[in-house]
C-alpha cells in the first residue's frame, strides 16, 4: 500500500435514483472507518452520474432526464451525512462534473476520464479517494480489470472498497492491484443495509407513499417531501413503463446490415458521430437512425447542399470551394472536420457527389463522388464513380460511405 499520507477527498459516483438512507449510511460509514484507520477526511463528494455506458435498464437510460431531480436529492443527502457525522470542518459538496464533461464530449465519460478532470481542478495537495463497491473486485474475473484506463486510475486515486452483501473480494486480485502500485483499502468493518432505488420506486409507483418510506428510513423525510412536491412518483411512472429496446447492445450478428453493424461498433468503442451531406440530403443520417438506440452514439447532421451552407455551417473555406470545387477531396475533408466541431464529435463523416443529370464537367462526369471521414489524426478521403439515375448515385453514395466507415471502426482496436 502507498504511504500517501495527505488529506483524503472522498468521491462517491452514484447513479441511484433516488439516492437512500443505505447511501447515506455508506458515506458516513467509510468517512468514519477511513479516520479511525488514520486518515485525515478532509471533504466529501457526491457526483451524481449524468449519463451511464451500462444501458441495461430503462433507469440507466433515463438519466439524463432525472439529472437535476436526483442532484436535488444528492444535496439533501449530503446536508444528511453533514448532520450525521457532526464534523463542522469536514466539506460535504455536490458535484456537476459528470454532467459539464458528458455535455462537453456528447458522451457518457468513464471514471477514470472523470477523475483525471477532478485531479486537475483541485489543490495538489489533497488525495483523491474513490469508494466503490466490493462487487467490482469480486469472482474469478473481477469487473474492475474491464474498467477503462484501470491502471492509470490506479496511479491518480485511492480506492476505498466497501462491502457488499453477497460478494466477496477476489484477496488475490487486490493483492495484485497492490502489487501494480494501488493505494487502496477495504473496510470490511462496515455494515450497510441493503437498500433498492428499484424497489424504492416499485413501491412508490404501486401507490405506498414517500412518508411510510421515511418512517422506515429507507428515505429521509426531507427526501420524501422533496419527492411529493416535485410529483418524481408520476416522472418515474412515465419512464418506467417504456420499454423501448435498443439493438446497439445486442451482439454482433452476421445478418446484421450495414448501418447496424456501425451502430453496434459505435456504442461498444465509446465513440460519437456526426455528419454532413450534400447531394445525399439526409439520407444517411435517415439510415443510420433506422437502428434502435442511435441516440447513443450518433449526435446528428448538417445537411449542407449550397456552397453558402458548407461555408457557414461547417466552416469550409470558400478558396477551397472555389479552387477545387463542392465535390473534391478537400471539400469533403473540411465538411467532415466541420461536422465533428459542430456536434463535438469523435468522428465526422461528410459525403458530396454529381448525382446528374446536370452538373458535370469533363473532369467531373456524373457519378463523381466524394466521403470523407475525420477522427482523431484521421483524415481519410475516398472517391467512387458510380453510375446510374439520380436517386441511384445518391442511394449508392449512402451505401458506400457507411461501407467506408465500417471498414475504418473495424480497423481499431
Amino acid at each position: 500500500m502507498k504511504l500517501d499520507k495527505r488529506p483524503i477527498l472522498l468521491v462517491f459516483g452514484t447513479s441511484a435514483d433516488p439516492i437512500h438512507a443505505g447511501h447515506v449510511r455508506l458515506v458516513t460509514g467509510a468517512v468514519r472507518a477511513l479516520q479511525a484507520r488514520g486518515e485525515q477526511v478532509a471533504e466529501v463528494m457526491l457526483m451524481p452520474v449524468f449519463r451511464h455506458h451500462n444501458l441495461q435498464d430503462m433507469v440507466k437510460r433515463s438519466l439524463p432526464l432525472t439529472f437535476e431531480h436526483r442532484f436535488d436529492l444528492c444535496q439533501l443527502a449530503a446536508d444528511e451525512i453533514f448532520r450525521e457525522l457532526g464534523q463542522p470542518d469536514l466539506k460535504i459538496s455536490v458535484s456537476r462534473l459528470e454532467e459539464d464533461l458528458a455535455r462537453r464530449t456528447n458522451r457518457p465519460n468513464f471514471t477514470s476520464e472523470t477523475l483525471a478532470s477532478l485531479r486537475q481542478s483541485i489543490s495538489a495537495g489533497l488525495k483523491i479517494a474513490f469508494l466503490i463497491g466490493v462487487d467490482n473486485f469480486s469472482s474469478d474475473e473481477p469487473s474492475f480489470g474491464q474498467w477503462y484506463q484501470w491502471e492509470h486510475l490506479l496511479e491518480t486515486t485511492m480506492l476505498v472498497i466497501s462491502p457488499r452483501q453477497g460478494f466477496e473480494p477476489n484477496f488475490r486480485y487486490l493483492q495484485f492491484l497492490e502489487d501494480q502500485g494501488a493505494d487502496l483499502v477495504y473496510l470490511e468493518e462496515l455494515s450497510i443495509p441493503e437498500i433498492s432505488s428499484r424497489e424504492i420506486r416499485a413501491r412508490l409507483e404501486a401507490g405506498e407513499s414517500p412518508e411510510d418510506l421515511a418512517s422506515e428510513g429507507i428515505i429521509s423525510h426531507e427526501a420524501a417531501a422533496y419527492i411529493r412536491t416535485h410529483n418524481l412518483i408520476q416522472v418515474w411512472n412515465t419512464l418506467d413503463s417504456q420499454q423501448a429496446q435498443s439493438v446497439v447492445m445486442e451482439a454482433n450478428m452476421q445478418n446484421d446490415d450495414v448501418e447496424t453493424k456501425i451502430g453496434k461498433l459505435l456504442f461498444q468503442k465509446k465513440l460519437t458521430l456526426s455528419l454532413a451531406e450534400s447531394c445525399t440530403g439526409g439520407l444517411i443520417s435517415h439510415r443510420l437512425t433506422n437502428v434502435p438506440g442511435s441516440s447513443e452514439y450518433f449526435m446528428g447532421g448538417i445537411v449542407s447542399y449550397a456552397y453558402q451552407a458548407k461555408v457557414n455551417l461547417l466552416g469550409v473555406s470558400w478558396d477551397t470551394l472555389k479552387q477545387h470545387g463542392a465535390v473534391s477531396a478537400e471539400v469533403v475533408r473540411e465538411m467532415a472536420l466541420g461536422a465533428r466541431r459542430a456536434f463535438s464529435t469523435d468522428i465526422g463523416l461528410s459525403v458530396s457527389c454529381i448525382a446528374g443529370p446536370g452538373g458535370a464537367t469533363p473532369n467531373k462526369p456524373v457519378g463523381t463522388s466524394w466521403c470523407g471521414i475525420s477522427f482523431g489524426g484521421i483524415d481519410r478521403q475516398y472517391h467512387f464513380q458510380l453510375e446510374g439515375s439520380r436517386l441511384q448515385v445518391k442511394e449508392q453514395l449512402a451505401q458506400k460511405a457507411l461501407e467506408s466507415l465500417l471498414d475504418l471502426l473495424q480497423e481499431l482496436p
